[in-house]
């Protein structure tokens, strides 16, 4: 039987350091936290390859003096929690740090230096790793705490380290997380000597919102509040309008004392809040802000301290529903009044800007798609309100053994259902097809045989659309010109956080041309935040390239086909009927969804019990 024993001190941090250090925003995190509770007003950080190479913090706060120095690289050495505040339990933490990890565990997996000046210090002193204390060095008074080859000593776990722009937007995301819980602190984050954010210090939560968001969405955004008692916290900060969402919640942010966290009660209690707001898949933003007396919050839950353990968690839910409900109350009533032209089919009524965009597409089929698609029977006159079904063609392997398309109930009357699916009488029982994954089926093959050939025509535009990226995007911004000029725009860099669109690809058609094409723009920079480092890497072999393309093509295609709960006319529905044939297999979205289910005259019977 293995004997047990004792780890040395190295190992213990190295096994630390996998629980709080993930990658260089994890550092990142660390050091700048150290920073404000150090009290620094300015905070630097300068990056080379996104983190992975070397990062540095540099900030203006009380800085050490070199005994302090020396200790705070002692595994659990901490000025934040005396022995005597652990004994009565972890509640009453106020600081963002405390466990005295951090700086150890870094140094187990890195090559690290400090250099650090008490305000009355009559010079910096300088310390690293290698055993030898603390010696006498040039610098301002504060901290810089640089980092070099991070997991170096860690070869497995640096293999999972993704390319420096996505290590680079999650440094981003965490600074600027950390920046909204304290606008009076100033935050510039270099990268490869560009500036890759720069956040001045301000007075308010909406001047900081207003730096990170930029002025049209702060416009968006509602303010909340409520002032708590001995029972409840106090609560402020910003919800957006319902014409203001997302379809993730990476922007749905909640801080407690100070620390952003996450929490499932936080999210449902927002989402719950928002019912009867927002189409089902689309998220608000949030930046929700919980003041708790310290002794109502443990923060020693989680290893990086995002997730918290309340007193009395109850609280919460109702807290968030009701505040957020009664800012949402009259904002959301007067846009739902006026048919809020930002939102996306209700189903209630058919908006012009659907319709406009159904037609758009029924009227004018991609070019590549007209000149392969197989001729059918044609289809007859509107018959007790219903559009006729055409034809529809069958599996991949059908259509290369021959070029004839079978017709399947030709003449038969087609109705909508709900606002979302399309019902289909044949001779021997009934069709029902989703409208919007066989719409999206139909836009997808005809995208994706103009991507796999290159022969994507372009529009140019009269007027350069300039689309604005999020703090997180903004390192994305070269890989996703990049990808867009393979989708057929014309997109180049205006600045350090925009993107000029001169030309938009020639399978958008009409008056909503320009809007949908920047809209799927952002969902190219969004996708990229998610899977690029799936798609984008130096090993990109031919399946790599192709799943990309497909990627690509089953993106634009499921903006751009119409949705559940778009109403149709009787000819919108005859015109999507018709040109199922555009598909080689129409029986499958590109998500792999069936797009039909059939039931047969027996199958109707046997459910009635008829013989």
């Amino acid at each position: 039987m293995p004997v047990i024993q004792k780890l040395p001190t190295d190992i213990v941090n190295r096994i630390a350091a996998g629980e709080v250090i993930e990658r260089p925003a994890s550092v990142i995190k660390e050091l700048v936290e150290n920073s404000i509770d150090a009290g620094a007003t300015e905070i630097l950080i300068d990056l080379e390859d996104g983190g992975c190479k070397r990062l540095t913090v540099r900030d203006n706060g009380c800085g050490m003096e070199p005994s302090d120095l020396q200790m705070a690289f002692e595994s659990h050495s901490t000025s934040k929690l005396d022995a005597t505040g652990f004994r009565e339990g972890m509640f009453g933490v106020a600081t963002l740090g405390f466990r005295g990890e951090a700086l150890p565990s870094i140094g187990s997996v890195a090559e690290v230096e400090a250099i650090s000046r008490t305000p009355k210090g009559e010079h910096a002193y300088r310390y690293r790793l290698d055993g030898q204390p603390p010696e006498p060095a040039a610098g301002e008074p504060g901290t810089v705490l640089e980092v070099r080859n991070l997991f170096s000593r860690l070869p497995a776990r640096r293999k999972f380290l993704r390319r420096p722009a996505t290590e680079l937007s999650h440094i981003i995301q965490q600074v600027t997380r950390i920046a909204l819980a304290y606008p009076g602190v100033s935050f510039l984050v270099t990268n490869m000597g560009k500036r890759s954010l720069d956040l001045a210090a301000c007075d308010t939560l909406g001047e900081r919102l207003g730096q990170i968001l930029g002025p049209d969405k702060l416009e968006n955004l509602i303010e909340v509040a409520h002032r708590g008692d001995e029972n409840s916290p106090h609560l402020h900060g910003f919800v957006s309008a319902p014409a203001l969402r997302r379809g993730d919640t990476r922007m749905q942010n909640f801080f407690v004392n100070g620390r952003w966290v996450r929490d499932r009660l936080f999210t449902a209690a927002l989402r719950a809040a928002y019912k009867g707001y927002l189409i089902p898949g689309k998220h608000p933003l949030a930046y929700l802000f919980f003041e708790f007396p310290a002794e109502a919050v443990d923060v020693n839950v989680h290893p990086t301290k995002s997730e918290v353990r309340f007193r009395n968690p109850g609280l919460m839910y109702p807290l968030i529903y009701n505040v957020v409900s009664r800012a949402l109350e009259p904002e959301g009533r007067e846009d739902a009044a006026a048919g809020d032209p930002g939102a996306e089919g209700s189903g209630e009524g058919t908006s012009p800007g659907i319709e406009q965009a159904a037609l758009d597409f029924f009227a004018n089929p991609p070019a590549s798609s007209r000149a392969s698609r197989a001729t059918g029977p044609g289809a007859g006159a509107s018959v007790g309100g219903g559009a006729r079904w055409s034809s529809v063609r069958g599996s991949r392997e059908a259509v290369e053994e021959s070029e004839e398309v079978t017709a399947l109930g030709t003449g038969s009357r087609a109705f909508q259902l709900l606002d979302s699916y399309i019902l289909v009488e044949e001779e021997d029982g009934i069709l029902l097809i989703d409208q919007h994954a066989l719409h999206e089926k139909i836009l997808f093959e005809g995208i994706y045989r103009q991507l796999l050939t290159g022969e994507v025509v372009q529009q140019k535009l009269l007027v350069p659309e300039v689309l604005s990226l999020s703090v997180e995007q903004a390192p994305l911004l070269e890989d996703g010109c990049r990808l867009l000029s393979a989708c057929g725009y014309e997109a180049e860099p205006f600045g350090e956080a925009e993107v000029a669109i001169r030309a938009v690809p020639g399978l958008f058609e009409g008056k909503r041309r320009k809007s949908k094409a920047a809209e799927i723009c952002q969902e190219v920079f969004s996708w990229l935040e998610r899977e690029g480092d799936r798609y984008l890497n130096n090993d990109e072999t031919p399946e790599i390239l192709e799943q990309r393309l497909r990627a690509l093509a089953s993106l634009m295609a499921c903006k751009r086909a119409v949705k559940a709960g778009d109403r149709l006319s009787s000819g919108e529905i005859e015109s999507l009927l018709e040109r199922s044939d555009l598909a080689m297999d129409p029986r499958n979205c590109p998500h792999g969804r069936p797009t039909m289910v059939r039931l047969s005259r027996r199958e109707l019977d046997s459910s009635f019990d008829r013989k």
